[in-house]
């Protein structure tokens, strides 16, 4: 639902403008700003009108409720800057009812993607903003005010702030703003990325099949991509799942490919001209793209730290755009610091010009191979390919080729040898 009202939420206080806005489409207004919403869904709530400035925010959702009960929770958020105190969640129900409310939304979260003036992809309305080390949370809200926007999310490492615009604030001018502001280090658009698909070709040559009783080893992969097939999480090799487009949703695959490139890298699929593995990895299914098969920054940086976190120190990524991002590579090159070795898929178009992740120095970009080890014909190549990996695999009566299979296969030598 599109609405024509606008908030700002800053720590207790927050201002809202709205004329004969649903009160549903007012609170889908605080979930875009990373609060949950629950409500009863037989409430019937009515129509508003008015402009609120720097109001308490337990006094608004009382008059935004009322006559109904509800409740806040809230949040304390550790940032470079210091402390944030930030709402976390929203309860609205009738007295005495308060576990009948149910999500606000819907589950399946679908990424806002628009296109904007210079033709680069990214979220609506939301930037990422780092600021220098002499910088304090009084920057950051003289920011906010020029922004008219809300931290919706700190994602630290690498120390960044995730802001949601004012709805009258184009991505574009709060570029702007950001970049003339002596006290910021980095900010971009929170950018969108596009999954590198496997090209589905005709069932033609005979694999090993798949084997899903391989006992795994102690060394363990990440691999960023749509996800696994709820079927297989309970498999030994899968050490984990990870949701991080919804944090709060069960892990999925709503397009097959996550489910395929994890099992590459657990060894269960070998890709055709490789052989078959003896022994399995572990592997860590992050989620990171939506059903559409796009991501953003701020999903690879939330992905990326959980695999950190979880101590995985093999990330295998297929993903692929020709925007080099600064945030992105400063969160690889940090990666790759602290010890994780990260693989990415080269691409499927034969340019010669290299892709990022993969085109990162901090990221080892894997090409794709035929079965008899010459290059797979829509491989991408170049200087920035440092190896060439195996790239058709048959899995579910189908035959798939794309340099994504390269990458979890290229990770999953990498993790059979560190265990040896």
């Amino acid at each position: 639902m599109l609405s024509a009202a606008s908030l700002r939420i800053e720590g207790e206080r927050a201002w809202l403008k709205a004329e004969h806005e649903p009160i549903f489409a007012v609170l889908q207004l605080f979930e875009q700003r990373g609060v949950e919403v629950f409500i009863d869904p037989s409430i019937q709530l009515q129509r508003i009108s008015g402009t609120w400035k720097n109001v308490e925010i337990g006094w608004l959702i009382d008059q935004l409720a009322s006559p109904h009960s509800h409740m806040l929770e809230w949040r304390v958020e550790k940032s470079p800057l210091g402390d944030l105190f930030q709402l976390s969640s929203i309860r609205i129900f009738p007295e005495g009812k308060a576990s009948s409310a149910r999500p606000l939304s819907s589950s399946g979260k679908v990424l806002d993607v628009v296109e904007g003036e210079s033709g680069i992809k990214y979220i609506r309305g939301e930037i990422l903003v780092g600021f220098k080390q002499d910088s304090t949370i009084n920057d950051l809200n003289t920011l906010l005010q020029r922004l008219n926007g809300t931290v919706i999310e700190v994602i630290d490492p690498p120390g960044l702030y995730r802001i949601k615009l004012g709805d009258d604030m184009p991505v574009e001018e709060a570029m702007r703003i950001a970049q003339a502001d002596e006290g910021i280090m980095a900010s971009e658009p929170n950018l969108a990325f596009p999954t590198i698909e496997s090209n589905i070709l005709p069932l033609s040559e005979i694999g090993e099949g798949i084997n899903l009783s391989l006992a795994p080893g102690e060394t363990a992969i990440a691999v960023l991509d749509s996800g696994l097939d709820p079927d297989y999480v309970d498999y030994p090799f899968i050490r984990g799942t990870y949701d991080a487009i919804d944090p709060n949703a069960e892990i999925s695959d709503p397009t097959g490919h996550g489910t395929l490139t994890a099992l590459i890298a657990a060894g269960a699929v070998t890709p055709l001209g490789a052989n078959a593995a003896e022994s399995g990895i572990q592997v860590l299914a992050i989620r990171t793209f939506d059903k559409n098969g796009m991501t953003s920054s701020d999903t690879i940086l939330r992905a990326l730290k959980y695999a950190a976190d979880s101590g995985v120190k093999i990330i295998s990524m297929s993903w692929g755009s020709e925007i080099a991002s600064q945030v992105m590579e400063t969160a690889m090159e940090s990666a790759s610091q602290n010890g994780i070795t990260l693989y990415a898929a080269a691409g499927n178009e034969p340019t010669g010009e290299p892709v990022y992740p993969a085109g990162y120095d901090s990221v080892i970009a894997v090409g794709g191979l035929n079965p008899d080890r010459s290059r797979w014909q829509d491989s991408n190549y170049g200087n920035f390919v440092e190896r060439y990996e195996p790239a058709l695999a048959n899995f579910n009566d189908q035959s798939y080729a794309g340099t994504s299979i390269a990458s979890p296969y290229a990770a999953f030598k990498a993790a059979q040898k560190a265990s040896e």
